[in-house]
């Protein structure tokens, strides 16, 4: 089996020490306007078409059972164990590593965009490959009780823009491209 060419994006929010996660969930209160982000981004697809998430099994599980799959995308689920993920509902399949999430997107002319949307290990994976193109990063500016860290975006990346900057529960964020240079 060949690798897959095709790009992808990763989207992610993090804390001012590069925090993205504590116990298997976010550190931070719910972050509405990031949600809605995420959603619109991830979701946005031509008509006929829709995107794929792809995320690791630590992720899958964080995600609330009635949230499972994430609404209007293929969810792609990486484990190394096939095993350790019970039976997945409709709209979500498996996979062994990124090569294959892609490849098995490839197969399915349906999908338009693929997005990588965590943990920590996928992220570092995808930040070294090549066709990782995009990092769609909620940057907060704060710090929380982290366990769980983003690895560095430069110098693979560079900011390239800010998108959007929102202030909830008291917490400043600003949502950022950094695109591949």
């Amino acid at each position: 089996m060949s690798a897959s060419p095709r790009p992808f994006d990763c989207v992610v929010a993090a804390d001012a020490a590069s925090g993205i996660g504590r116990d298997n969930d976010l550190p931070w209160p719910r972050l509405r306007e990031d949600l809605r982000f995420l959603k619109r981004l991830t979701q946005q697809a031509p008509e006929g078409r829709r995107n794929a998430v792809v995320m690791g099994r630590k992720t899958w599980e964080s995600v609330p059972s009635k949230m499972q799959p994430l609404p209007g995308r293929l969810n792609v689920v990486l484990s190394r164990h096939p095993l350790d993920v019970d039976t997945l509902p409709d709209g979500a399949i498996m996979a062994s590593s990124l090569d294959d999430a892609l490849i098995r997107c490839d197969d399915d002319p349906s999908i338009d965009r693929v997005f990588i949307i965590g943990g920590a290990e996928i992220y570092r994976l995808a930040f070294a490959d090549p066709r990782c193109r995009d990092v769609y990063l909620t940057r907060i500016a704060a710090r929380f009780d982290c366990d769980t860290f983003l690895p560095p975006l430069e110098p693979t990346f560079a900011f390239a823009e800010t998108l959007a900057r929102h202030q909830e529960h008291g917490i400043d964020y600003a949502i950022e491209r950094w695109r591949r240079v």
